[in-house]
This record gives structure tokens, sequence and C-alpha cells, in this order.
């Protein structure tokens, strides 16, 4: 989900009628480790129908996690332009499930608690191509995920999600 594949589109977002945009709040963390099963898509559109039946297939695979707190969809930086996206969980060590392992940076993050997940991929959109530009950071190389308290049988979020982007400044000094 890198900046240069999802360009803000007023017309397109629902957010654009919103009076109420999600203001995001800054929070920095440490390294966090994620295991789980990455799929690549070739356009949002095909991530949007495949993410769901990623998420349902790693719940079926992993049972006792339905009441995991601490589930994650991660998407790497990558060169391809296209979208890899990973499902897992925070790595706990060996007796962890198996699967690919992915690395979340420590650092400062932008975090926005989006309520109805049915504007979750427009809430992305606009934090990518509107929020950041205006925001006085930008985009840090790493991965960007989003946290779920809970995915339903279907593969869809249940409950808040929270959408997290790493950032940096826009100047060194």
């Amino acid at each position: 989900m890198a900046e240069a594949e999802l360009q803000y589109d007023p017309t397109y977002s629902n957010l654009s009628a919103m009076v109420d945009r999600p203001s995001p709040v800054f929070r920095t963390i440490e390294e966090v480790s994620l295991i789980g099963t990455m799929a690549t898509y070739d356009s949002q559109d095909e991530a949007s129908q495949g993410i769901p039946l990623q998420w349902r297939a790693f719940r079926l695979a992993h049972p006792a996690l339905e009441t995991s707190s601490k589930l994650y969809g991660a998407s790497p930086c990558t060169g391809d332009r296209k979208i890899h996206y990973l499902t897992g969980v925070q790595y706990e060590g060996p007796d962890s499930v198996g699967g690919e392992r992915l690395t979340l940076e420590a650092g400062e993050y932008a975090v926005v608690h989006v309520k109805d997940t049915a504007l979750l991929r427009n809430t992305w959109t606009w934090l990518l191509g509107h929020w950041l530009a205006t925001s006085g950071r930008r985009e840090k190389n790493a991965p960007e995920f989003e946290r779920f308290s809970s995915i339903s049988e279907a593969g869809t979020p249940i409950g808040q999600v929270e959408i997290w982007i790493p950032l940096e400044p826009l100047s060194r000094d």
C-alpha cells in the first residue's frame, strides 16, 4: 500500500463528504516481530477481494487465535508496485504460529481508529493521499499495518480497527 498506489480522489472517497475526518494521534513503538501468511496482490481491487479470504484461511488454520487481540495485517515496502499483505500475529517464540516473519520498525507512527470498517479502504486513501501531504511528515520506508481486535469467520474485521503509518520528518537537520 505504497503512497503512489493510493492516490486521493475526492470523487471516489466517502470521506470527502464527511465533516469529521479522522485525526491521527502519534505513537512511538518498539520493534515488533510478526509471523503469519503473506500474499501478493496486483491491484487494490484484487487486494480488497483477496484480503478477507486470506484472513479467513488464516483464522481457519489457527482457531486458537480467535480471541486474540494481537491480530495484525501488515504491508511491507516493496518496489514491484504490488500489494504485499501479511495476515498474522505478534511473534512470541517457537511455539507461535508458523509462517513468514515481518518486522514492524521501532519509531513514530500516525495512528487512526476506524470504527466503521466499511470506511477502512477510504480512510487509508484519505490518510495517504491528503492528510500525509499536510502533516509535516512523510511515510517512512517501513511496513504500515492494521491492528484488529477480532476477525469474523468471513475474514472481515469485527469492531474497531487501528491504522498505523510509519513516519519520519520531511527534512532531517
